[in-house]
């Protein structure tokens, strides 16, 4: 979503001059081949994985899938087109590619975003509403979901490709620049607020109000966790610290006080799970809104004359950042959503070490830690509604990382 050609152009290319600056190409070209690099790899290794383990079939693994293929749509056919326009001053790639690189980009932008959003919704389900989720976060859904993001993606693409045009430049119209209409100024900006709504302001809202709920929910959770951990260790304080002087003495443990350390160790690795998860969601929403916002608003402020078509010093290299920093958007995902899950990670080790036993690994180690939940919470006989409702809060949590 760049303002113009000429814009980004005059950042590597000079008019008055038919060598090119490498001092500033150069960095460019780096960070756009570490992206495709980088985004390739790890966008495949997560539709991959997804596919072909079993254990991967999740409602939010598929949508990651569908994540991962739109940054892939952006990687393969928008990144190479850029680059070879940054060793053109004019654009000679004809007026079908002009409009079709804007329209992909802008619609793979589009349906990350809504699956973004879609994926704040399945987790506010998921763990604020864990009942309602099992009948309204199915994985036939989750797919009904994405094909319809898809569908929706492709037409609000449209207002994209009306916009960006080949326009003729020189004194004899011989040359080309592939540039927004500036003939029809009222366009341009409606234009532009209408992909910062779209892009920004409302799935921005509605992933930062699900999230917030979402650490709000496992904040009262781990709260209760807390209180049960406290009543587990100091039940019987004095006869606790009795018993525990002479086993020392002795060097015995009896089989009580191995379950209540046992105990107290298992809640607090659900803690630093949980922790985990509320980093996460934190590093999701600020990631997006620093890849974005930026050029989004830089934009905007060129549609209404704030700043000027031309740049030059400062403004120049803001520029730049701005555009790779939407572009790396596509690199970053894999990392925040893939590597910083256990259970992604796991299967990313298998599929680039090709392991025979990758079936049985998976199997073995895929549902570890929610058995393991289940098996030390089913010997509790007597629960409340209230905290039934907190542990499938809490075990559904665990399950998304």
């Amino acid at each position: 979503m760049s303002s113009t050609d000429e814009q980004y152009s005059s950042i590597v290319y000079s008019s008055s001059s038919s060598s090119f600056d490498w001092s500033e190409l150069v960095p460019v070209l780096v960070i756009y081949g570490f992206s495709f690099v980088l985004g390739l790899t790890g966008n495949c290794l997560i539709i991959f994985t997804t596919f072909r383990y079993r254990r991967m079939h999740s409602v939010t693994n598929v949508f990651l899938s569908s994540l991962a293929s739109s940054d892939l749509l952006l990687i393969i056919f928008c990144i190479p087109v850029k680059v070879a326009k940054l060793f053109s001053f004019t654009w000679t790639m004809g007026w079908i590619l002009c409009k079709s690189v804007h329209y992909m980009q802008n619609l793979s932008t589009i349906c990350s975003v809504l699956t973004l959003t879609a994926i704040s919704i399945e987790r506010y389900y998921a763990i604020v509403h864990p009942v309602k989720s099992k009948y309204i976060c199915t994985l036939r859904q989750a797919k009904s979901i994405i094909l319809v993001i898809w569908i929706m993606s492709v037409i609000l693409s449209v207002p994209t490709a009306i916009v960006w045009v080949q326009m003729p430049v020189g004194v004899d119209n011989e040359l080309f620049w592939c540039s927004k209409d500036e003939n029809n100024m009222i366009l341009w900006k409606i234009h532009e607020i209408y992909l910062l709504t779209l892009v920004l302001i409302i799935p921005f809202s509605i992933m930062a109000y699900s999230y917030t709920f979402i650490c709000y929910e496992v904040w009262k959770v781990m709260e209760h966790r807390v209180v049960m951990t406290n009543n587990s260790a100091f039940k019987n304080p004095v006869t606790y610290d009795q018993n525990a002087v002479c086993l020392a003495k002795n060097g015995q443990q009896s089989k009580e006080s191995k379950k209540s350390r046992s105990q107290i160790k298992n809640y607090r690795d659900d803690a630093n799970t949980v922790k985990q998860v509320i980093y996460m969601l934190v590093i999701v929403v600020v990631l997006f809104a620093i890849c974005w916002t930026p050029a989004l608003v830089d934009n905007i402020l060129t549609a209404y004359g704030v700043l000027t078509q031309e740049r030059s010093g400062f403004l120049k290299y803001m520029l730049t950042t701005f555009h790779l920093l939407s572009y790396s958007n596509s690199c970053i995902n894999p990392i925040i959503y893939g590597f910083m899950s256990k259970t992604f990670r796991e299967s990313f080790k298998l599929a680039l070490c090709c392991s025979s036993d990758s079936k049985e690994y998976i199997r073995r180690t895929g549902s570890n830690y929610s058995m393991r939940f289940i098996s030390r919470n089913s010997s509790q006989t007597r629960t409340t509604p209230e905290t039934r409702r907190q542990e499938r809060t809490l075990l559904c949590v665990t399950q998304s990382v």
